[in-house]
């Protein structure tokens, strides 16, 4: 066995790293050319190729010209890795998988790290790329509408033209019927006059956009679990509103009876007419602004921010963990009463105030007395954590 053998067979053994074996080949090398130029040998370009020819002719046993692709390939390979870094790893992931369980912890590292990219890029899923979109126009006659959608945003907008209901669907749904070219998981039909849309999918945002001349609905009921309600520039004889977790905005919407209930989001009312409006928030913020309602009634565990006009005679407002901020006609007489347990009453100084009693337990209360001969505007205002402010416009 020659000085090479020996080379390739420690470092084969692992008692050698790559690099050691790569400066003793040319250390060894280095000698040998010294050794034939001391003797003056040379030999033609045909003369090294019969050579080179007559070696590679030889018993497996000569690793001349094996050795000399292999010194290539791991000069090579130097250029890029560590080779005490790579001989380490290389020693230390076969003997892991060696033993079964050294192999199953490296494929549960695996998918662990394929578990946590594949969660990581889940919800980007529902804010990029490129969505399903289908349009449904509605010829039949309905009078009512009824929206029940699980997981997604709904928006109701006037139009003159037909009704017409669109839906937006996260891009991995693929649930289509090619028979109605529509998705399978969605209802959008008219039974007995009503307009149904539902969808139950809990696993895909749905969006509607509906469409709707307002001469045509009598009653509207919107319910969703996750997801915004808006509602614009339309007119009800009944309006229902009740979804567990989002916002609700009725902007220029009228109606002789209208609910709006959220259990967790605010409630924004703005312009419109009603003769009876009911709002609830459960946790978070009420907010009205240009509002006409004959009789208001608002329960919130937020705060309360509430512009009346001289159309309302009377509201009703509670709040368990919130202030409540009213601000009424000027000139209008107002009687009731308004209090707070832990919290300060501020009110403009014209009005009539004639008893204001405080308790051991901390409330306030305030009586407003009205002392004219008009109607005056009914308020009932209590909060139990939180300020009271009444003030004129």
């Amino acid at each position: 066995m020659d000085n090479k053998d020996r080379i390739l067979k420690m470092l084969e053994e692992g008692k050698i790293t790559s690099e050691e074996a790569i400066r003793l080949m040319d250390a060894m090398e280095s000698k040998e050319n010294t050794n034939t130029a001391d003797t003056g040998s040379r030999q033609t370009a045909d003369d090294r190729s019969q050579h080179h020819s007559q070696d590679s002719g030889k018993s497996s046993g000569s690793f001349s010209g094996a050795s000399d692709v292999l010194d290539q390939f791991i000069g090579e390979f130097q250029k890029y890795v560590n080779p005490e870094k790579a001989n380490a790893k290389y020693n230390d992931v076969k003997s892991k998988l060696e033993n079964q369980k050294y192999a199953s912890q490296v494929f549960s590292s695996f998918e662990k790290a394929f578990d946590s990219v594949k969660n990581s890029n889940m919800d980007s899923m529902f804010t990029t790329g490129s969505k399903n979109r289908l349009i449904e126009t509605i010829d039949e006659d309905f009078s009512n509408i009824s929206v029940d959608i699980t997981n997604g945003n709904v928006v109701i907008v006037p139009t003159d033209r037909v009704t017409t209901a669109k839906f937006e669907v996260t891009s991995f749904y693929r649930k289509i019927d090619k028979k109605r070219n529509y998705f399978k998981d969605i209802i959008c039909e008219v039974k007995n006059e009503e307009l149904m849309i539902v969808s139950d999918i809990r696993s895909a945002r749905v969006n509607v956009e509906l469409q709707v001349n307002p001469a045509m609905v009598n009653r509207l009921i919107v319910s969703s679990s996750n997801g915004n309600v808006t509602i614009e520039n339309e007119e009800f004889s009944d309006l229902t509103v009740d979804i567990l977790n989002g916002n609700i905005t009725l902007e220029n919407v009228s109606g002789n009876s209208a609910f709006a209930r959220t259990s967790r989001g605010n409630i924004n009312v703005g312009g419109g007419g009603y003769d009876s409006l009911e709002l609830i928030s459960m946790v978070g913020t009420t907010n009205t602004d240009r509002l006409n309602a004959k009789d208001l009634t608002v329960s919130s565990n937020g705060s309360v921010n509430l512009s009346l006009k001289g159309e309302t005679e009377s509201a009703s407002i509670n709040s368990n963990m919130g202030s409540i901020n009213i601000s009424v006609p000027q000139g209008r007489a107002l009687e009731g009463r308004i209090s707070t347990v832990v919290g300060q009453l501020n009110y403009p100084p014209d009005i009539n105030v004639r008893f204001m009693k405080q308790q051991d337990i901390g409330l306030k209360e305030l009586m407003l007395v009205n002392d004219t001969d008009e109607k005056g505007l009914i308020l009932e205002v209590g909060t139990k954590f939180g300020s009271v402010t009444l003030h004129r416009h």
